[in-house]
């Protein structure tokens, strides 16, 4: 399928497609599938599933009346919405094992909760400093997207983005072992 055909599928209603655009929709739901199936291996213990992750992606991009550029426009909203997500129950998972646990620190849900929310904090702070870093970051750790995709979305070389991943990750892991 070209690109076109499949940003017009992304922006389309999902109502009346022929069986050839859907199976084209059901193969980006499956890239989206993969992709919250990494988020499951980096963050375990957080109280989503994959298909709940997923499901949650994909109903906020299509209910939120946005106009996709292109299969990385698309994928990079995702991972935007990835990420909100997974805070959000970070959030919710702090606060009931904080009602509901005295021993914190031996709860696995409540420190992988924890570890998002501090992650959080830190990409905050990283966009005051590099707006695109963070961007970066995000698009490749919430999204799992490669680096041409990242380089394409935002105009820059490839290279530049692999610079400025390695850059993020380091700046991140100095801040989150603080």
């Amino acid at each position: 399928m070209d690109i076109s055909a499949l940003t017009q599928l992304l922006n389309a209603d999902s109502k009346g497609l022929s069986s050839a655009q859907q199976e084209d929709m059901d193969t980006v739901y499956y890239k989206l599938k993969q992709i919250a199936k990494s988020q499951r291996f980096k963050i375990k213990n957080n109280g989503i599933n994959t298909t709940e992750l997923v499901n949650e992606a994909w109903l906020v991009s299509k209910g939120s009346n946005k106009t996709f550029n292109d299969r990385n426009h698309f994928f990079a909203y995702c991972s935007i919405a990835m990420r909100h997500i997974l805070i959000h129950q970070a959030k919710k998972n702090s606060l009931l094992t904080y009602i509901d646990n005295e021993n914190l620190e031996q709860h696995t849900v409540y420190k992988q909760s924890d570890y998002l929310l501090e992650l959080e904090r830190q990409l905050k702070k990283l966009k005051e400093f590099s707006p695109r870093l963070e961007q970066i970051f995000t698009y490749k750790y919430f999204g799992d997207m490669e680096f041409d995709s990242i380089a394409e979305l935002l105009k820059i070389s490839e290279r530049t983005v692999f610079r400025d991943w390695k850059k993020a990750r380091a700046m991140l892991s100095i801040a989150l072992s603080k």
